[in-house]
């Protein structure tokens, strides 16, 4: 084993398949210090160790509105982005303005766990809708909205997570976003788009995000250094309608603290407009795709063919299907004998009864010999169980 601190409190020297977060030797860590040695030199440095702008740092600002109008065409300003301090403040912030109390969402079945841990801090009514291999099953969506309206009542926003979705690696093409967009127009629900793992792709385009489809309407998209750089950093942006950006940037939150992490801003700022992050991803997309490979021909040698498993197209997860007869926490508890660990279903579902013969893998963290090594437990350990 080559771990020495384990994540998360597994103990060392064991095998976290769970952990979704960049490997170490990932890091960028001498761009990111050559970075840092740039604006010390700055004889104004010493401003960002005050409050930041409430929008957030202006040239890391100006350099991802550039960006997505360069790569995705979006017809985007400065009015249509800001900083935060990773997603999940975004997800928090936006849960906090556009929701109360015994409101309703929608959700993916299975979601990101910690999204829907979110919501249940705001005391929010998951209604979690189905997914196949295409992302959410707009038959089973259009009947939980007609379901809401004969109750009265209607979804506050849809969360989902369209690239290389977690837990499950797949993503939602074209056709069915569209379709979502339409219902959202007739239902009057916002679409919130996660969008964190777009860039880590294994050289397919991706569909248009759900904002470009919709050209902005109603559509709040999120994005994220933690995957590409460092988690962290606690960087990353969200794109919305001039107006709703607004409101955010006015919220007391930002008022009182000012904008996301000025100091930190300021670093990714410099990293990203020297060319360093677009020449690290380029890099960075080759390292997961090995790892990928790597995990799926580990799963194609040692899995009986009762287990299914998503084969993504990017991005850091599989989700593997259990056979009937074996429930997952048995199989967590088996392993953990063995010092291997893995995020069992449970958490990704509304209700954890749904998960519970289901599982994900993370294959972004792990070196590469003891990926596969964790792997082949849990395919001697499945076929034992199963029998």
């Amino acid at each position: 084993m080559n771990l020495e601190i384990s994540p998360q409190g597994v103990i060392a020297g064991s095998i976290p398949l769970f952990a979704g977060h960049p490997a170490r030797d990932l890091l960028p860590l001498d761009g990111i210090q050559a970075a840092i040695d740039a604006i010390w030199q700055d004889e104004s440095v010493t401003r960002l160790f005050n409050y930041g702008d409430e929008q957030g740092n202006p040239e890391l600002i100006d350099f991802l509105v550039e960006r997505l109008r360069r790569d995705e065409g979006l017809e985007i300003g400065r009015e249509n982005l800001m900083i935060i301090g990773g997603s999940t403040w975004g997800v928090d912030m936006i849960s906090d303005q556009l929701t109360r109390a015994g409101d309703v969402l929608l959700v993916d079945a299975p979601s990101y766990r910690d999204a829907l841990h979110i919501f249940r801090d705001h005391r929010l009514e998951l209604r979690d809708v189905p997914i196949d291999d295409g992302g959410i099953v707009i038959a089973e969506l259009e009947r939980t909205l007609r379901e809401l309206e004969v109750e009265g009542r209607a979804p506050k926003f849809y969360y989902v997570v369209p690239n290389f979705q977690n837990p499950s690696g797949i993503t939602m093409p074209e056709e069915r976003r569209m379709a979502v967009i339409e219902l959202s127009r007739r239902y009057g629900f916002v679409i919130v788009e996660d969008d964190v793992y777009c860039d880590i792709r294994f050289g397919d385009q991706l569909p248009p995000s759900f904002y470009a489809l919709a050209r902005g309407e109603n559509v709040l998209r999120l994005g994220t250094f933690s995957k590409t750089l460092a988690p962290g950093l606690r960087i990353g942006w969200l794109v919305g309608a001039a107006d709703r950006i607004a409101d955010f940037v006015g919220s007391g939150l930002l008022t009182m603290g000012g904008g996301a992490n000025p100091f930190t801003a300021a670093i990714v700022a410099q990293y990203c407009r020297s060319g360093a992050w677009e020449a690290h991803l380029r890099w960075l997309r080759e390292q997961y795709r090995a790892r990928r490979d790597i995990a799926l021909g580990a799963l194609d040698s040692v899995m009986p063919a009762s287990v299914t498993y998503t084969r993504p197209r990017g991005g850091y997860f599989i989700w593997l299907g259990l056979p009937p007869s074996l429930r997952v926490d048995d199989l967590a508890a088996a392993a953990s004998e063995r010092n291997v660990y893995f995020a069992p279903g449970a958490g990704f579902f509304a209700d954890p009864a749904d998960g519970l013969h289901h599982l994900r893998l993370s294959f972004s963290f792990l070196p590469l010999e003891d990926l596969r090594a964790g792997i082949e437990v849990l395919g001697d350990l499945i076929r034992q169980m199963s029998r």
